[in-house]
């Protein structure tokens, strides 16, 4: 695209996402190779985990089209139902599943998560933990975070909701991100844990020639947040991961939290 080209800006609505969101320049701009910021989200994701009981029900809320996290999240999972708002997203997590030709690498993300375990990364590893995804992601359904209920489910109640890089871009205020996070608690079992992602230092953030609002929070705004949707003050942990040269944002915020 030439500078002088006039790209588009799009609200944070199901509509927008499914019109403008594309999940292979998502994958190509963010997913290409793990980063530093992909072993800090990948490494607290672990460590959270080591925390939380085993044989857990899990939901990857707003998943997008990626399983970096599916990847850390199975090793604990007795089952895993993944949404997100996108159809394209949900399609091309399928196709991954299926084991279909030519779809996005994620043995690389899948040897982070085995490194944060103290697994031995070999190729029979890898294939034994993307095998294991395969098996225990039973579900996958369509989301809306700006809905209560924010999945088509009824009742159904998870023992762990993680919710990366979703709350965050289905909002642009925070009074309006707290109205996220108390629909999606909605799916948390009481004495269940979310835990999220946050990109931080920036009210929009790009696809390909698409730009998308957003909200940017404070590490007070996600602790306030947390506690006034009905989560343990007391319980919460949260890290924060700052880039060394920020320019279209500041870093990234990861938390859990278990819910009253």
């Amino acid at each position: 695209m030439q500078d002088n080209e006039v790209k588009t800006t799009t609200y944070p609505t199901a509509d927008g996402f499914n019109r403008h969101f594309d999940p292979k320049a998502y994958l190509k701009e963010m997913f290409a190779t793990p980063d530093d910021e992909d072993q800090f989200s990948i490494r607290f994701i672990v460590e959270a985990l080591n925390s939380l009981p085993n044989q857990l029900f899990i939901h990857e809320f707003g998943g997008g089209p990626t399983l970096y996290s599916v990847a850390a999240l199975a090793a604990k999972a007795r089952e895993i139902h993944f949404s997100d708002v996108v159809d394209a997203n949900l399609r091309e997590v399928e196709s991954w599943l299926k084991g279909k030709p030519g779809m996005h690498d994620w043995n690389p993300y899948i040897a982070l998560a085995l490194r944060a375990e103290g697994v031995p990364i070999t190729g029979a590893t890898i294939t034994e933990r993307a095998a294991l995804m395969r098996k225990v992601v039973k579900q996958l359904m369509h989301c809306d975070a700006q809905k209560n209920p924010p999945i088509a489910l009824e009742n159904v109640q998870y023992d762990l909701v993680a919710a990366h890089h979703c709350t965050d871009v289905a909002a642009t205020t925070v009074k309006g991100w707290i109205a996220v996070v108390k629909n999606v608690t909605n799916i948390v079992r009481p004495g269940g844990w979310l835990m999220l992602s946050v990109t931080t230092g920036s009210r929009t953030y790009e696809v390909g020639d698409v730009i998308f609002e957003c909200v940017n929070l404070t590490k007070e705004d996600i602790q306030d947040g947390l506690v006034a949707t009905g989560y343990r003050k007391e319980s919460i942990i949260l890290e924060t991961y700052e880039v060394e040269h920020p320019q279209e944002y500041s870093g990234i915020m990861l938390a859990l939290a278990r819910r009253c």
